[in-house]
């Protein structure tokens, strides 16, 4: 097949999926209200606004992304239009893309044995940062019992060692440690948590719903969703922390915390239809030439 002629097939697949998407967006798709706020969007068409990422690597992803947030705002219109969200959607586009190329070949029973050893390891590291703060007498309230130029580091843990040089000079650091103290507590051991939630995915998916070739690509799909979605979820909660003034006041943790949460259910229902997806093109002759 010719090159121009591979570009043109391939532009005419992506605009397939984005249209599909954008319907599904416009009439399928609803808000759930966060802290007063339109927070987080329940829909299902991630799960065809990825599949030319999937399919075509990351410039058609980010490009399809990227149109399918800006037509989805003009179709149904909530609040103002905050370009820094389309350009977090794009680059997750881009990741998806990247991330698929890197896992798609990788063997499925060897990531499972990563995934669970990396989730130990990262349970046991938060596990003992909360041990290692109880002992040292580090809490959220700390500063309010010991000034910050009376802190004596001496004789304390590692963990609390660092979190007491990080924040004693910030300008609130009360505040401040208190941040610190969920990332390195509740953050660890909520990351090995999420690895065990992947596994058990997998388990569900790939034992019990999908058959033959589909189930081997459910873990590594999964992965990449995932990923994917924290670094746009994550970006997009910055840019509505910055924008809605009532967000301002609370902690970040607690804004991003809901909207993680939804976002690996709603990787963990889309996967499954990704899969079928890309089963469909492998097993379609003509088709098989358009994927990379």
């Amino acid at each position: 097949m010719k090159k121009s002629s591979l570009y043109v097939r391939r532009m005419t697949v992506s605009a397939v999926f984005l249209s599909i998407a954008v319907v599904v967006k416009t009439v399928f798709s609803f808000y759930v209200p966060l802290f007063g706020q339109n927070g987080m969007r329940i829909d299902i068409s991630g799960i065809f606004s990825m599949m030319p990422a999937i399919l075509f690597g990351p410039v058609y992803g980010a490009i399809v992304a990227a149109l399918s947030d800006i037509l989805g705002f003009l179709l149904k219109p909530t609040g103002a239009y905050l370009p820094f969200m389309t350009l977090a959607v794009a680059l997750g586009g881009a990741l998806r893309g990247l991330l698929w190329m890197a896992l798609r070949n990788k063997n499925s029973a060897k990531m499972r044995v990563a995934v669970a050893v990396f989730s130990v390891l990262i349970l046991l590291l938060g596990i003992c940062n909360i041990a290692f703060l109880a002992a040292d007498g580090i809490d959220k309230s700390f500063y309010e019992n010991t000034p910050p130029e009376d802190v004596a580091t001496e004789g304390m843990h590692l963990v609390s060692r660092l979190l007491i040089t990080r924040t004693a000079g910030a300008k609130d650091p009360g505040g401040t440690l208190a941040t610190y103290i969920i990332f390195v507590t509740a953050g660890v051991v909520g990351a090995a948590a999420f690895g065990i939630l992947l596994l058990i995915a997998d388990f569900v998916l790939s034992k019990k719903l999908l058959k033959g070739e589909n189930k081997m690509q459910i873990l590594p799909l999964l992965i990449m969703m995932v990923l994917a979605g924290l670094v746009v979820t994550t970006l997009n909660t910055v840019v509505l922390r910055e924008t809605i003034e009532s967000w301002k006041l609370l902690p970040f943790s607690v804004l991003l915390i809901p909207r993680i949460i939804e976002d690996l259910l709603t990787s963990s229902v889309q996967v499954y239809f990704v899969a079928l997806l890309l089963g469909i093109f492998k097993k379609q002759q003509g088709l098989k030439t358009l994927v990379k």
